[in-house]
C-alpha cells in the first residue's frame, strides 16, 4: 500500500514557483537558525553537576557544586555524565519542537525514495511550465 503524495500548491507561472521555493528556503533557514541558537540544560540526580549542550552534542558549559568534592571519583563521574545526558536530551526535545512543523507535514513512513519522488514531481512541474508558450 502506498501513501498518498502530499499536494503542492498549483503553480501558474515561474513567479509562483519561485515564491514557493523562496518560502521553503526561508522556512528551512529559520529552522536552522533556531536549532543553532538552541541550548539544552541538564542537572544531575543529586544536583552536583549542571550542564549546557548545543548542536552536535557539544558541551557548552559544565558547573560543579562545591560540595561535589565530597563524592568519590565514580560518583562524580556519574553525576557529570547524567547532567550532560540530561542536557543533550533537553536539546533534542527543543530541536524536535523546532522541526515538528516540517515532520508533521511528512506522511508517516515517508522515505528518502518518497522525497525523491516529490522532487521529481516538482521537476516535472517546472518542465511543464517551461514548455508553456505563454511563459516564454
Amino acid at each position: 500500500m502506498s501513501l498518498p503524495e502530499p499536494s503542492m500548491p498549483p503553480f501558474r507561472d515561474f513567479q509562483d514557483l519561485a515564491a514557493y521555493a523562496q518560502e521553503q528556503l526561508d522556512r528551512v533557514g529559520r529552522m536552522q537558525a533556531d536549532m543553532a541558537a538552541a541550548a539544552g540544560e541538564g542537572v544531575s540526580p543529586q544536583r552536583y553537576a549542571r550542564a549546557r549542550t548545543g548542536p552536535g552534542g557539544k558541551l557548552l558549559e559544565l558547573r560543579l557544586d562545591p560540595d561535589a568534592q565530597s563524592l568519590s571519583l565514580a560518583e562524580l563521574t556519574d553525576e557529570v555524565v547524567a547532567a550532560v545526558n540530561a542536557a543533550q536530551a533537553d536539546y533534542a526535545t527543543q530541536t524536535d519542537a523546532i522541526m515538528a512543523p516540517l515532520l508533521e507535514s511528512r506522511p508517516t513512513g515517508d522515505t528518502i525514495d518518497d522525497g525523491l519522488r516529490r522532487l521529481d514531481a516538482l521537476t516535472d512541474d517546472l518542465d511543464r511550465l517551461m514548455r508553456r508558450p505563454d511563459l516564454r
